[in-house]
């Protein structure tokens, strides 16, 4: 059976709670420890939706541009579509077509690629020191729920500011939902890691800006550690809270 730590901003003082401003409610056993899983959007590169919703809204047709903010709001870009692309099922092209055709886009593939790219920011420099200085103490991984044009843009960003060419290069191994064929929440892709690696959950710490996936990792054994998006929970909770 697993120990767990619940935390619980309230209970702390204010000392803490600046310690913890990044977190939401989240469960660990700390000194088990052992390996970590790192989600990428939200945790090592920061991300914005809504700037690829605003590069959208600037390829689509003019008389089509009330009904894509509609849509949006709707929840469209949670289609089928965007799943089988996540899934590796479908291709670039066929992506592209279906973007074009959804949001009524006046644009090529490399119009729609770049737009769809938008959402991809940053990727700060102390999450990179943090996940190399854990290398030397315990194994790492990333498992992205991703696809092809977003990785190759995201690895792109990486080696631009900080000169490592690929997120595999920062781990002992990457994992992409669009290769796996398969994406989080989804039990099996949690399971793939561990078996493959022959990892004890217990011992597994996976982090990630998503509740309901913290919550399939739970369901496989993994610790689950729940960040804000695009701020330094985890930096903080390897710095302040494991020492």
């Amino acid at each position: 059976m697993r120990v767990q730590f619940y935390i619980f901003v309230s209970n702390f003082t204010k000392k803490t709670l600046k310690k913890l401003k990044n977190f939401t409610e989240y469960q660990v056993s700390r000194h088990q420890i052992k390996n970590i899983i790192f989600d990428l959007g939200g945790v090592v590169i920061n991300i914005d939706w809504q700037l690829t919703v605003a590069a959208f809204q600037k390829l689509a047709k003019p008389e089509f541009k009330a009904q894509n903010e509609d849509l949006i709001q709707k929840g469209t870009y949670k289609a089928q579509f965007f799943i089988d692309y996540e899934i590796g099922s479908i291709n670039d092209a066929t992506f592209c077509q279906h973007l074009r055709d959804t949001f009524h886009l006046d644009a090529n593939d490399a119009q729609i690629s770049e737009a769809w790219n938008a959402l991809l920011m940053d990727v700060p420099a102390n999450r990179i020191e943090l996940i190399n200085n854990l290398r030397n103490t315990h194994r790492t991984f990333v498992l992205s729920n991703t696809n092809a044009i977003h990785i190759e843009e995201a690895n792109n960003i990486l080696h631009k500011a900080h000169g490592v060419t690929t997120y595999d290069d920062l781990v002992e191994k990457a994992y992409y939902s669009h290769l796996m064929n398969k994406r989080k929440p989804w039990p099996e892709i949690y399971q793939q890691i561990i078996d493959e690696n022959e990892l004890n959950p217990a011992e597994t710490l996976f982090i990630d800006d998503n509740v309901e996936n913290i919550q399939a990792a739970n369901s496989v054994g993994l610790q689950g550690l729940h960040v804000v998006p695009n701020l330094n929970g985890s930096v903080q909770f390897f710095n302040e809270i494991l020492v």
